[in-house]
């Protein structure tokens, strides 16, 4: 795995985490593709789910089927992965592997069902 992160930062970024959670909560939410019924489960900031249901509205069906994630290491672990994503330029294989294994994680730990190994067919 490509992220290494001690106890200290990870209670920093819990912190940090319980501070943003003030103003826009983390949820869970299931998107269904309207064309093949793929479904996958991600988490996000409340305010970011209403921003991706409205661009998606046409091709998926997006429903919050968790309404406020409690903040554990799970979960901020998952808030790094999810920000080196979003960081790299390039795909990096190891980086993505991190993110699905860790929404994965905040799932189980959320009693979700977890997303399905990715096949590579999109």
């Amino acid at each position: 795995m490509a992220l290494e992160i001690d106890d200290q930062q990870l209670q920093a970024i819990r912190e940090r985490m319980g501070e943003a959670n003030q103003r826009a909560h983390f949820v869970i939410f299931q998107s269904t593709e309207k064309e093949s019924g793929k479904v996958l489960r991600l988490i996000t900031d409340i305010e970011s789910f209403r921003a991706i249901q409205e661009q998606h509205a046409t091709d998926s069906d997006m429903e919050i089927i968790q309404d406020i994630v409690p903040i554990t290491d799970t979960l901020a672990r998952w808030a790094v992965a999810e920000n080196m994503a979003a960081q790299q330029q390039n795909d990096d294989a190891e980086v993505l592997k991190d993110l699905e294994h860790y929404t994965n994680e905040v799932l189980k730990e959320n009693q979700q069902a977890v997303n399905p190994p990715d096949d590579g067919t999109d």
